[in-house]
């Protein structure tokens, strides 16, 4: 076989692998041919959130990669207009390439101390050591090393002190530095939930 002939099957050869890995890079979805993030617009999101436009930017920075995202009907009661309702309930999910990324629910109750409320909320999100920060009445994140939970209580009625638990759960911990974006977006929706409870008394009034 002459050298020519030989290049030529070699180059033949060569060209079957790239051409085999470009196929398998392109079905899988890997680099070079990895498609690109999926983006949520304020249109996208439920109704925790409402038209929140910051929502839907801090999402698309905290959510891990999928080419597609995806924001079912959101689930729960809300209160109805008498004074005396006693009961709200809204939860709204995130999901990515069909597994659940994020978790936002809101529920009204009431809780003897911050202690407690913060024991439920952690049990409810399997989180861990939690950190405070300023909003609501009482909130937390957990540790940056696992920023998976961001959490917001919220004064309500005047009712036996009832008040609005609201909390966002990570599947994956997002990074440390993206501690900020989690605690506002559990301010986000804390402060749609106090509008659509119909809230009488303001999120961050002390216990008497």
């Amino acid at each position: 076989m002459n050298k020519t002939k030989k290049r030529g099957i070699v180059a033949l050869v060569v060209l079957a692998i790239v051409a085999a890995w470009a196929g398998i890079s392109y079905a899988t979805n890997t680099p070079p041919f990895k498609k690109p993030k999926g983006t949520i617009a304020a249109a996208d999101l439920c109704p925790s959130f409402g038209t929140s436009q910051e929502a839907a930017d801090i999402l698309n920075r905290i959510l891990p990669y999928a080419v597609s995202y995806r924001i079912p009907r959101e689930g729960g009661t809300p209160r109805s207009s008498s004074p005396t309702d006693l009961h709200h309930l809204s939860s709204c999910t995130v999901s990515g390439d069909g597994r659940q990324l994020l978790v936002a629910r809101t529920e009204m109750g009431a809780w003897g101390s911050e202690q407690s409320w913060r024991e439920e909320v952690l049990g409810n999100t399997d989180g861990r050591r939690p950190t405070a920060f300023d909003a609501g009445r009482w909130a937390f994140t957990t540790t940056p090393e696992i920023l998976r939970v961001g959490a917001v209580y919220s004064a309500c009625l005047p009712y036996g002190d009832t008040g609005l638990s609201t909390y966002i759960r990570l599947s994956d911990p997002a990074p440390a530095d993206r501690l900020d974006d989690l605690r506002r977006l559990a301010e986000i929706a804390a402060e749609q939930a106090h509008k659509d409870a119909r809230c009488t008394i303001p999120a961050d009034t002390p216990r008497k």
